[in-house]
Order: structure tokens, then sequence, then C-alpha cells
């Protein structure tokens, strides 16, 4: 399989893989061995490697408590950015919220923020996706980040680092 970054990027092609895991304790483990093998074979950098397949972890953990059927990840590559997206059936919104320091949850979306250039959520007809957008290091990223793994998407919600209030 061809994909080193700098090829994505000179022929504008876009490397897609996508797997389906059911609402388990262990589809995590298996989300996570899937993004980091996915994007080692198509030569990221492993600090972005490592990066991605935190992200992965939170979203899928947040699919599996937070709905009842199977999850969907979907993983791109084009032009230095790796897209990440996460479905599943549930309709709510996922929000995020200031953790306090003794709370051992609500600290996943903020970990997401955190590490990518931006994070958002979109409806689909079978729940929404949820998503995060990482730039390899050194990538030449035009100044529209997103829109062309994405496609240009509708109706979804963009957030990043800085869109938290710390009145939540």
């Amino acid at each position: 399989m061809a994909g080193d970054v700098s090829e994505a990027a000179a022929t504008e092609r876009v490397l897609r893989l996508s797997t389906r895991l059911p609402p388990a304790t262990t589809s995590a483990g298996e989300a996570r061995d899937f993004v980091g093998t996915a994007l080692r074979s198509w030569s990221v950098a492993e600090e972005l490697v490592c990066d991605v397949v935190l992200a992965t972890s939170e979203l899928v953990t947040n699919a599996i408590e937070h709905s009842g059927g199977d999850i969907r990840v979907e993983l791109s590559l084009a032009g230095g950015r790796v897209l990440l997206r996460v479905g599943d059936d549930a309709e709510a919104t996922p929000v995020r919220k200031a953790p306090s320091l003794l709370s051992e949850r609500s600290r996943g979306l903020t970990i997401v923020a955190a590490m990518s250039l931006a994070w958002g959520h979109e409806p689909d007809g079978d729940g929404k996706w949820v998503w995060a957008e990482f730039a390899q290091v050194g990538a030449n990223l035009s100044s529209d980040a997103g829109e062309d793994v994405r496609g240009g998407a509708s109706g979804y919600a963009r957030e990043s680092a800085a869109s938290l209030s710390g009145d939540n």
C-alpha cells in the first residue's frame, strides 16, 4: 500500500480506511490498533500517530458510553492532514465540559481539542459523527483547515481548544 505523506500531498490523493466495531469495552483497544496500524502504514510521523491514537481512544470510549449500536471509525490522510471520524447511533450533541481537578471523567473532548487542529460533530441519518483533524509536522496546509478532507460537509460544528469557557 503506497501512502507516505509527501506522496499524498503531491498527488492530492486521499487515503481512507474504515472499520465498524461493536459497542463493547474491547472496542476502544481495537480502534487504537486499527488507527495506529493504518497511520504507520501511511508513514505518518510517530508523534502524530500517538496523538491520533489517544484521540481515537477518547472518541470511541464516548461512543461506547453514549450509544447502543455499532461504532464506525474512519481515518483519512490528504495533503498532510489526518481526519479521524467516529460515528455512533446517538443523536445527542457531544458537550465538552471543564473538568474539575477531582473529577475522574469529562476530560475526553478537552484532550481531543488540545491535541487536534480542530474537532467537531455532524449529524447523519444514523446518529452523528464526531471528528478531529490533525496536521503532520511540516505539512503545507491551506488556510481552510479540513475542507478538502471532509469534502466541505455542511451542518457540522467546529471547535478548537480555545472554545471552552471556564464557566461550565
